[in-house]
C-alpha cells in the first residue's frame, strides 16, 4: 500500500482559503499529521489539551452520568434544552472535525447584527416576514429540519471569515517572536478547520446515497451467452442483444462515473429540493458578481465603465474577433486564477462589501423574494418535482465542476481544458466567419436531433452526451472532492495505526511495512442506533462495520466488511405530530451489499458523522448517486 500516491501532506499555512488542491499526480492535499495510538496520551483532534488515562475514566463516568440523567428527565417530562446535545466520546476518532463551535457574530464594522424582537402586532400585520425573521416561531411552525432545508447558507459563516481575517491581521501586528508564533498557530488551526467545514458542508448536507463505481462492477459476457436456437434448431447469435451488451459494457468501463446519477431521486418535497437550490446558490456565487456587473453595465449606472465596455465591443466587432475575444478573456481569468488565488486581502474586501449596506449587492440571493400561492407551489412540485430535482442537481454539479476547473482543483484536467480552449481560439481566429457560423449551426442541429433524444429517452446516460460534461470531463464536484479528501484522511489514520502497531510489537518485517501490514482490530467509533427493533451500537473499524446489541450477551446482529458494501444511503423518515406543520425526523442509515441484501439502522446517533466515517475508512471507489 503506497499512501504517497493517495495524498500529499502540506503545511496548514500553505493550504490556502479555497478547497485543497489535487496535484498533477492525482494526490489530494491534506494538512498536518494525525499520529496517535490507543495507548498513548496524544490529545484528540477535537481536544487541544493532553488527556491522561485518569481523565479519560472521569470523562467516561461523567458521560454515563449525563446520559442517565437525560433519560430520567425525559421519562419525567422535565427535559432541559442542553439534553439534546450529546457530549462527544473522548475515545472516538473522527476523520474530519464535526465539532460545532459557538456561532461567531464577528463583523469588521463592529455593528450589532442582533435581530429585532417581533410583537404580536407584527405577526398579525406581516405574518410571513415576522415568522421568517424569528427563529423561535420558525421552529415551532416548520420544524428544525424543514427550516434547515429552506435556508440557503454559505459554506463558511460570515463570522468565521471575519475571525480568519482578524487572525491574519494579528500575525502582522505581533511585536514579539512568541506572539507571532502563537498568532500563526491560531491562523493555521483556522485554515485547517476551514477545510473541515468544506468537507462537512458537502457530505452532511448534500450527499445521501452512494454506491460502488459501476466501472468496477461491469462484467464482459462472452458471445456464447447470446446464442439461441432458431426455428430450424440451429444455433445463432442474437447480435442485437450482444451489441447492446457491448455498448453498455464499454459505456460503463469508459464513463461509469457518470452513469446512473439521479436515476433514483427521493420523493419531491421542500426538504429534498431545497438542498440542491442551496448548492446551486453557493456554487454560482462567483458568477453572481458577473451577472450583477452585466446588469450594471447595460443600465449605465456608471457611464465611464459602460463606455469602456462599449469601445471594447465595437473594436472586437469591427475586426470580427468577438468570439475569440470572449474566449481569451475567459482563458485569462482561469490562468490568472492559477497565479493569484484568493488572498486574505480579497476576503477582507468581500467582507467589507458584504457589510456595507449602502453599496449595491452583488449576490442574487439579496433579490430573491418568496411569492405565490402555496397550493400552486404544491401542485407544481407534484407535476415537475422529479424532473426539477434532477435538473437542479445536474445544474449544481455543473457549476461546482466549473468552479473547481476555474480554481485549478485538479490541475491536469484544467490544463487539458485550457489546451482545448487554446486550440479553439486559434481555430476561431484563422477560420472564415461563414465557416464558423456553418459549424455552429451544424453543432446546434446535431445537439437538437441526436444528443437531446438520447438524454431524454435514456436519462441514465444523459451526462455522457452532455457537451458541458465532455468539456469538464473528470473535474470533480464538491462532493467528489470531499469523498477523496476524507478517504485520504482515513488512509492516513489506518497507515499510522499500522505503523505504530508494527513498531510496538517489534515485527521483523518493519522494512517492508507497506507490503504486509498487520491488521487493525481497534474500533474507531460507535453510534447508538436500532436494528430490527433492537437497540444497540453501530461499530466502525478499519475493515468494516457491525451492529452489536445493547443487552447482554451483546450479540453481533450483522457484520459488513467495506468490500461487501455496494450502496450506503441516508434515509429521513418524517413523522407528523399533532398537526401537519409539526414533524419529527428519524435519521436512518441503509446498507445494501453486493448480493442485494439490505440492512436498515433506525435513529442512528450522529448519522452524518457515521456516514462520513464509513466512507473515509473504506477503500471503495464511490459514486455519488444523490
Amino acid at each position: 500500500m503506497d499512501i504517497d500516491k493517495e495524498f500529499r501532506q502540506v503545511d496548514e499555512l500553505d493550504i490556502g482559503l479555497d478547497r485543497s488542491h489535487i496535484t498533477y499526480q492525482g494526490q489530494i492535499e491534506v494538512t498536518g499529521s494525525r499520529s496517535e495510538s490507543s495507548n498513548d496520551d496524544t490529545p484528540h483532534p477535537r481536544d487541544p489539551s493532553p488527556v491522561s488515562s485518569t481523565s479519560r475514566i472521569v470523562n467516561k463516568v461523567r458521560q454515563k452520568k449525563h446520559i442517565a440523567g437525560v433519560k430520567i428527565r425525559k421519562t419525567l417530562h422535565i427535559a432541559k434544552a442542553e439534553d439534546e446535545v450529546d457530549e462527544p466520546d473522548p475515545d472516538s476518532l473522527v476523520l474530519v472535525d464535526t465539532t460545532e463551535g459557538k456561532q461567531s457574530k464577528s463583523r469588521l464594522d463592529h455593528k450589532s447584527t442582533a435581530s429585532e424582537k417581533h410583537t404580536f402586532k407584527d405577526l398579525l400585520h406581516n405574518p410571513i416576514d415576522t415568522i421568517e425573521q424569528n427563529p423561535t416561531l420558525t421552529r415551532i411552525i416548520h420544524g428544525n429540519q424543514e427550516v434547515a432545508a429552506n435556508i440557503a447558507v454559505s459554506e463558511v459563516p460570515h463570522g468565521q471569515e471575519v475571525d480568519l481575517v482578524n487572525a491574519a491581521a494579528a500575525i502582522e501586528q505581533a511585536t514579539t517572536t512568541d506572539a507571532k508564533a502563537q498568532a500563526q498557530q491560531t491562523f493555521a488551526e483556522m485554515l485547517n478547520q476551514r477545510q473541515s467545514i468544506y468537507v462537512r458542508w458537502s457530505l452532511d448536507r448534500h450527499v445521501t446515497k452512494i454506491r460502488i463505481l459501476p466501472r468496477d462492477t461491469a462484467v464482459l459476457k462472452p458471445r456464447s451467452d447470446f446464442k439461441k436456437q432458431d426455428a430450424t434448431g440451429s444455433s445463432v447469435t442474437d447480435w442485437r442483444s450482444y451489441g447492446s451488451h457491448l455498448l453498455d459494457y464499454y459505456a460503463h468501463r469508459y464513463g461509469g462515473q457518470y452513469i446512473g446519477y439521479g436515476s433514483d431521486p427521493p420523493t419531491p418535497s421542500k426538504e429534498t429540493i431545497m438542498p440542491n437550490i442551496e448548492r446551486l446558490i453557493v456554487a454560482t456565487s462567483p458568477f453572481q458578481e458577473f451577472i450583477m456587473t452585466t446588469r450594471r453595465v447595460y443600465r449605465w449606472e456608471k457611464p465611464l465603465e459602460t463606455t469602456n465596455y462599449l469601445v471594447i465591443y465595437l473594436v472586437l466587432w469591427y475586426f470580427n474577433l468577438l468570439l475569440p475575444g470572449m474566449m481569451s478573456a475567459l482563458l485569462y481569468l482561469v490562468v490568472e486564477r492559477r497565479w493569484h488565488g484568493q488572498s486574505i486581502q480579497d476576503l477582507r474586501e468581500d467582507i467589507e462589501h458584504r457589510e456595507d449596506v449602502e453599496r449595491t449587492a452583488l449576490s442574487l440571493t439579496e433579490f430573491i423574494e418568496k411569492q405565490g400561492d402555496e397550493n400552486w407551489a404544491h401542485d407544481l412540485l407534484q407535476d415537475l418535482g422529479p424532473w426539477l430535482m434532477v435538473q437542479l442537481a445536474d445544474l449544481a454539479n455543473f457549476f461546482e465542476s466549473v468552479r473547481n476547473f476555474y480554481e485549478w482543483r485538479k490541475p491536469m484536467r484544467t490544463l487539458a481544458v485550457i489546451v482545448v480552449m487554446t486550440v479553439a481560439i486559434l481555430i476561431t481566429v484563422f477560420t472564415p466567419l461563414w465557416l464558423i457560423i456553418k459549424m455552429s449551426t451544424f453543432s446546434a442541429g446535431f445537439t437538437f436531433f441526436c444528443l437531446f433524444p438520447v438524454s431524454v429517452n435514456f436519462p441514465n446516460y444523459r451526462l455522457l452526451v452532455s457537451p458541458s460534461k465532455r468539456l469538464l470531463w473528470n473535474i470533480p464536484t464538491h462532493a467528489e472532492w470531499a469523498i477523496q479528501y476524507i478517504q485520504a484522511e482515513g488512509l492516513r489514520v489506518i497507515t499510522e495505526k499500522q505503523s505504530t502497531s508494527a513498531k510496538a510489537t517489534d515485527l521483523k518485517y518493519t522494512n517492508h511495512l507497506n507490503d504486509s501490514l498487520p491488521p487493525i482490530n481497534q474500533d474507531f467509533a460507535s453510534y447508538r442506533s436500532q436494528f430490527d427493533k433492537t437497540p444497540g451500537h453501530l461499530v466502525i473499524n478499519a475493515t468494516g462495520v457491525r451492529f452489536v446489541a445493547k443487552r447482554p450477551p451483546h450479540e453481533i446482529r450483522f457484520s459488513l466488511p467495506y468490500v461487501q458494501i455496494n450502496q450506503l444511503e441516508k434515509q429521513d423518515r418524517y413523522v407528523e405530530k399533532i398537526i401537519k406543520v409539526l414533524k419529527e425526523c428519524d435519521r436512518d442509515l441503509r446498507f445494501l451489499d453486493r448480493n442485494g441484501h439490505e440492512w436498515i439502522l433506525h435513529e442512528v446517533e450522529k448519522r452524518d458523522e457515521a456516514f462520513s466515517q464509513i466512507v473515509g475508512f473504506s477503500r471503495t471507489t464511490w459514486q455519488v448517486l444523490w
